[in-house]
């Protein structure tokens, strides 16, 4: 009892060191935890967003080649209408 009486102030120092880091030790693992999680969100996030650009850059293309087509029917029409016409070469 003597020791312990005489060393309360040590004891009781490091008891809250113990207490202290058994604490922080539970935080940083819960934080690790949340750290995991973000990461695999980000990486879910991150594929949708490529293939979101593939998909667009694809829609680009066939719109472009909608657009030729468009064109070229237009050009066929017209061609087709001014030989009717009397306008077109012989």
């Amino acid at each position: 009892m003597d020791m312990i009486s005489e060393y309360w102030e040590q004891i009781l120092l490091i008891g809250a060191l113990i207490f202290h880091a058994a604490r922080s030790y539970a935080q940083i693992s819960e934080m690790r935890k949340d750290i995991d999680t973000l990461q695999a969100d980000n990486l879910r996030l991150l594929k949708w967003t490529q293939q979101q650009a593939e998909q667009i850059v694809q829609l680009r293309a066939e719109m472009d080649v909608v657009n030729k087509q468009v064109t070229s029917l237009w050009e066929f029409t017209n061609g087709i209408r001014d030989r009717l016409n009397g306008h077109g070469k012989h």
